[in-house]
């Protein structure tokens, strides 16, 4: 798991600089609409957050158990799918005049699992679950 979890990190965060450059070269093409960016530029910021998260997680891995680390990172992974993918998916939705209503609901689901995420490593750092 430990070098698996740098890896998803770093790839996490290469996968946040090609979204941020296509935002920034390709969907300008498509649309300079800010309710339409806005949700593509917000996604792509969650992303190489908690990329870096994910990295970090795995630098510091020694300072918190298996388990704990396993658990945030699971947390961190579904919520980038869940949110960041959802508000990808939407902006794509809007500028090809898709149907997206069901997809709405996903994004304060991922939201949730970042929370969820960043309070489960909160206690495990105030509860010293470390190895």
């Amino acid at each position: 798991m430990h070098n698996r979890t740098g890896a998803l990190g770093a790839a996490m965060l290469a996968l946040a600089v090609l979204t941020g450059a296509f935002g920034s070269h390709g969907l300008q093409k498509l649309t300079t609409d800010p309710t339409v960016l806005e949700p593509y530029k917000t996604a792509v910021q969650y992303l190489c957050w908690h990329g870096l998260a994910i990295l970090i997680l795995w630098a510091a891995g020694d300072r918190l158990t298996e388990r704990g680390r396993k658990v945030v990172v699971t947390f961190f992974m579904a919520g980038i799918i869940l949110f960041c993918g959802s508000l990808f998916f939407l902006t794509l939705a809007k500028i090809y005049q898709l149907s997206y209503t069901g997809i709405v609901f996903l994004t304060p689901i991922g939201g949730s699992l970042f929370v969820a995420g960043w309070l489960y490593l909160s206690y495990l750092l105030i509860t010293k679950q470390r190895n």
